[in-house]
């Protein structure tokens, strides 16, 4: 396997060869558009998925949109209802309040400014996570920022690596470059994507992460995408012909270890004619914040049935961290476990230290002896809330501490 790069490394991807060969797999249909949501907005939990639809409905809003959202447990277990990288209160995500079967809640929030981006929402009943992120319990939300001049496509890659639903859609492009809004909402696939044409991967510019717009495009030929993660991408689409969302082959075990395999995703089918579409010049500031206290937390395990940070697996009555408002910390993220851990904290959004970039992210991946250190800014509103690995078995497992900030 090829040597980590730093940019691999912080992106969780390992640079592969050019010239992947193309498995012959039939398509799909043409990629699917989740049905969206109108107001009053209101989601039901069912076993089908949220609202019997699976992935669940859009909810497309702008930024200083005032959402009221209604929700409700049809399920025969408890369960919750987390919105996931939004940076909301821990009072409206509440991710320690389980809903009983039949009962509600109402969430009542404004969408942040600066958040334009790509999000999703899903339970968080400790303990059943995983089970019910199989069931189908996954739904995407978009902050649409009406600026980039592309065909604009959500692509929700769920249980079964299906994408919006289905297994291997086709694209058919309707201008000279594509929006890709990729969401991975598995329950522990970590995938490391690429777009090929005849095997051989593109360059596609990255203009997005967890946290919404990045400063500036940014070219890359592949991305890494744990669970929970998002990203946004341009694809040039001025050249007829067949091109392939990929997810190559990836070890979570380190180099060396054993990989998964290249599955077809999706593919686009670009017509002749489309006209080329320039690239967006700058299209936020990003200010790096600094950190005036270090923490450290080490992520391990026990075999495949228990897992823990900082030695201690989850305890829905025990602080496990106090951070006061208004402070910036940098936290060390230690894997010293034998596999990938996506590390993810809600409500506060991070940076990744010594990124190539600056870009806001909820979520990042640990690979196993490595340290990633990331600084955030605890300037939201306080409360109690959580951080945890991002593969549902662990979370599941006791891989989850809870911090109050106060």
């Amino acid at each position: 396997m090829a040597e980590v790069s730093r940019r691999a490394f912080l992106f969780g991807g390992v640079a592969l060869a050019s010239g992947v060969a193309a498995c012959s797999v039939p398509d799909g249909p043409q990629l699917p558009q989740p049905q969206a949501l109108s107001e009053p907005y209101e989601l039901l939990a069912t076993p089908s998925g949220y609202s019997g639809q699976f992935p669940g409905p859009l909810l497309k809003v702008r930024e200083g949109d005032r959402v009221q959202l209604a929700f409700r447990n049809g399920l025969d277990a408890p369960t919750s209802l987390h919105i996931h990288g939004l940076p909301l209160s821990p009072a409206v995500d509440a991710p320690l309040t389980h809903l009983k079967p039949g009962e509600s809640d109402h969430r009542d929030f404004t969408i942040p400014p600066g958040t334009a981006g790509t999000y999703w929402y899903h339970p968080h009943a400790h303990g059943d996570v995983e089970r019910q992120l199989l069931m189908g319990l996954a739904g995407p939300i978009i902050v649409d920022d009406g600026r980039i001049d592309a065909d604009d496509r959500l692509v929700m890659i769920t249980k079964d690596l299906q994408v919006n639903g289905v297994a291997r859609p086709v694209i058919t492009p309707r201008s000279g470059r594509v929006r890709l809004r990729l969401i991975n909402a598995t329950a522990a696939d970590t995938l490391l994507l690429g777009v090929l044409r005849d095997g051989d991967q593109q360059t596609f510019h990255l203009i997005a992460t967890d946290g919404g717009l990045v400063e500036n495009p940014v070219p890359l030929t592949e991305i890494l995408l744990t669970s929970g993660e998002r990203a946004e991408i341009l694809v040039d689409t001025t050249t007829a012909g067949r091109l392939e969302l990929r997810a190559l082959p990836y070890s979570v075990y380190g180099p060396g270890g054993a990989q998964s395999e290249d599955r077809l995703l999706a593919s686009l089918d670009v017509p002749a004619g489309l006209v080329p579409i320039p690239l967006p010049g700058s299209m936020r500031k990003i200010d790096a914040p600094t950190g005036s206290r270090t923490r450290r937390l080490v992520l391990n395990g026990h075999g495949d049935s228990m897992f823990t940070i900082n030695s201690r697996t989850f305890d829905h009555n025990r602080v496990d961290m106090e951070v006061k408002s208004g402070t910036t910390e940098i936290w060390e993220l230690v894997n010293e476990h034998t596999m990938d851990h996506p590390f993810h904290l809600h409500s506060y959004s991070f940076q990744v230290v010594d990124a190539p970039f600056r870009a806001w992210r909820d979520t990042v991946n640990v690979p196993p002896g490595s340290t990633v250190r990331i600084v955030i800014p605890f300037h939201g509103p306080p409360g109690r809330t959580v951080y945890h690995c991002h593969i549902a078995s662990h979370e599941d497992l006791g891989m989850m501490g809870i911090l109050e900030v106060t």
